[in-house]
């Protein structure tokens, strides 16, 4: 009987259904027309009042407090784009017909209110003949481009036919001197049965360079190209993120270390400094931690900057780190590189904020409440909330983006404490009483037998 006494009270403490006061904090979610589902992101204000790390302690409720499945949407992975290719200033380069080889020609682009020219001289600065003719290579230009060539793609003429073509291709920046990039670049035009074997695309080692020559290797046919394109090296597209600037404080005792608190549990993944003085240069260390009770753990190395160019500032770029949500922060200076150890620089900490999809179930406005100590996690598998959901393709359309409004209190700030663990006394109480109750019946049942009646002796006969 005490025993199911036990168990009903355990029951009883466990088994009710959730209310938005039962947690600290609340933002207004307002849907987006009248689809099933609607995702939003999480705001940096959930991650500064969650009462876990992993934001488990998030629940959605709507307007009338019952509460409405949600999923963890997949954070967006950093996708690789390529750029357009650029079509290239493409000027011919012209020498007498005994002479094919262009290494020996000094080259001089002069452009003017008529256009752009090639002046081109031998190596003993005359110019060349006024009779050359033989096409022998061409120069492109691409002094416009602020980003390194991967690759050049050639339109070649319709009246090529048959052929398979081997260039040279050099760089520079001057027009005089050249460095090579390939010696033996194949274009192929081929015909055959009615079809048609165009390779029209040279990838090349990322090349920086203000000119590049093209130039026939010997033997070769020489062909006139209609228009030279090139291709930078595909580029790294960053999905988008939240960023927050953190005043640091210098740690005593330790030159050039200084400790940030970001305010909340960010899942940070690129970190940045901004240095106050130009020209510097400072290898940093990069410490992070969940708690100010932890170890701090190593998650970086790298080399802060702010130069003078000629052409403008130039800094470094925000540095990945990795290991999860994390609100402490230090940055260790190397002393040798001169930064001040009074002052301490801004840090920039960004994440890629997470997203949530729930059921668009019941009277709006919804509420993402956040701030429980005692709440489990609550959030379904995204496959399991969203029908047909395919993790390559993502969210199937038909899913809105809601809006988000002010943050609210809730439950107040006694939501974040830790409430006494009922479930714990309630069994420490039902083995003290078990004991005593055992203890109980135990005194009794010695009692009664020290009481029980000493056994008669057998009846003598009579005589």
């Amino acid at each position: 009987m005490i025993g199911r006494l036990v168990l009903v009270a355990l029951v009883a403490t466990g088994a009710h259904a959730e209310r938005p006061s039962e947690y600290a904090s609340g933002i207004p979610v307002m849907p987006v027309g009248s689809m099933p589902f609607q995702r939003v992101a999480v705001p940096a204000t959930v991650y500064e009042g969650a009462a876990r790390p992993d934001l488990a302690d998030l629940r959605v409720f709507n307007a009338d407090a019952e509460v409405v499945p949600y999923a963890w949407l997949p954070r967006a992975a950093d996708t690789h784009a390529r750029a357009d290719a650029i079509a290239l200033p493409l000027y011919p380069l012209y020498v007498d017909r005994d002479r094919r080889d262009v290494s020996g020609l000094v080259l001089h682009v002069v452009r003017d209110a008529s256009g752009t020219a090639v002046d081109i001289r031998s190596d003993d600065a005359a110019p060349a003949a006024a009779s050359a003719t033989t096409l022998a290579g061409f120069v492109l230009d691409a002094s416009a481009l602020t980003e390194a060539l991967n690759a050049l793609v050639f339109t070649l003429p319709a009246s090529v036919g048959a052929a398979t073509m081997h260039l040279r291709i050099d760089a520079g920046d001057d027009l005089a001197s050249w460095r090579p990039v390939t010696t033996d670049a194949v274009l192929v035009d081929l015909e055959y049965g009615g079809r048609r074997l165009v390779r029209d695309r040279v990838e090349i080692p990322p090349t920086r360079a203000k000119y590049l020559r093209l130039s026939w290797m010997p033997g070769q046919p020489v062909i006139d190209f209609t228009a030279v394109s090139g291709e930078a090296a595909a580029r790294i597209v960053e999905a988008p993120r939240q960023w927050r600037i953190a005043a640091g404080t210098p740690v005593p005792d330790h030159e050039g270390e200084f400790d940030y608190d970001l305010g909340g549990a960010y899942p940070v993944d690129r970190i940045d400094v901004s240095l106050a003085d130009p020209n510097s240069v400072v290898p940093t260390q990069i410490l992070a931690r969940a708690s100010p009770t932890e170890p701090w753990q190593s998650v970086n190395s790298t080399v802060f900057y702010r130069l003078r160019q000629p052409e403008g500032e130039v800094t470094s770029v925000p540095v990945p780190v990795i290991g999860g949500a994390r609100r402490y922060w230090l940055l260790r200076f190397d002393p040798r590189s001169g930064a001040s150890a009074r002052t301490a620089p801004p840090l920039r900490a960004g994440w890629q904020p997470a997203e949530i999809v729930f059921a668009n179930r019941g009277a709006p406005p919804f509420t993402l409440a956040y701030g429980n100590r005692t709440a489990g996690p609550g959030a379904l598998p995204i496959a399991t909330l969203v029908p047909g959901y395919d993790a390559v393709k993502g969210l199937p359309a038909g899913v809105g983006v809601a809006s988000i409004g002010p943050a609210m209190e809730l439950g107040g700030p006694d939501r974040l404490r830790t409430p006494p663990d009922v479930k714990r006394w309630i069994l420490w109480a039902s083995l003290v009483l078990g004991a005593l109750v055992l203890g109980w019946m135990a005194w009794r049942l010695s009692r009664e037998m020290g009481a029980a009646p000493a056994p008669r002796d057998a009846e003598t006969p009579p005589e």
